[in-house]
């Protein structure tokens, strides 16, 4: 006891301190240890859980997708068979329409031809008929006012400028 007296260690106080700590291990263990070592389980068996929830989830997915990618195949076909009637159908609607629109413009030119006939026609009458006429008006110019040569020419001259305007 001596030495532990040397070394200024007080038996009494480490019995105490030891007792306190015994007591402070017991009181941690009942109310802290047991707890936490309680959530630990309880967290620990809520992963498992939630692995086996992930695992049966991803297998319906993978079902999902297969059911998924069947009628997907499925529609696709459809939309082909769609897709090539209605391009049957449009092909046979084309054609007709091609024909009448063809039938159309034939005769639209044919129509424009046969205008552009009389429009001709009638422009050469009246052309024929006006050129009478200015004849005419410089012919009864002239006599009326019958000149010299170098006159006549500036009448003429004349007349032209004012049937010209």
């Amino acid at each position: 006891m001596e030495i532990l007296h040397a070394f200024g260690i007080d038996i009494r106080l480490l019995i105490a301190n030891l007792i306190n700590f015994l007591i402070l291990v017991g009181v941690l263990f009942k109310f802290g240890y047991k707890p936490i070592l309680k959530f630990v389980r309880e967290r620990q068996a809520k992963i498992e859980q939630g692995i086996k929830d992930a695992e049966h989830a991803a297998q319906k997915l993978s079902d999902a997708a297969k059911a998924k990618e069947a009628l997907l195949t499925e529609a696709h076909q459809e939309a082909q068979r769609i897709l090539a009637r209605a391009k049957e159908q449009s092909d046979v609607h084309t054609k007709a329409m091609i024909e009448k629109t063809q039938r159309e413009a034939r005769d639209i030119v044919e129509r424009a031809k046969r205008e552009i006939r009389l429009e001709q026609e009638q422009s050469l009458s009246a052309i024929r008929q006006e050129t009478a006429a200015l004849v005419l008006a410089v012919s009864e110019k002239l006599i009326r006012k019958k000149l010299n040569e170098k006159e006549d020419a500036l009448l003429v001259e004349k007349i032209i400028k004012d049937i010209a305007r």
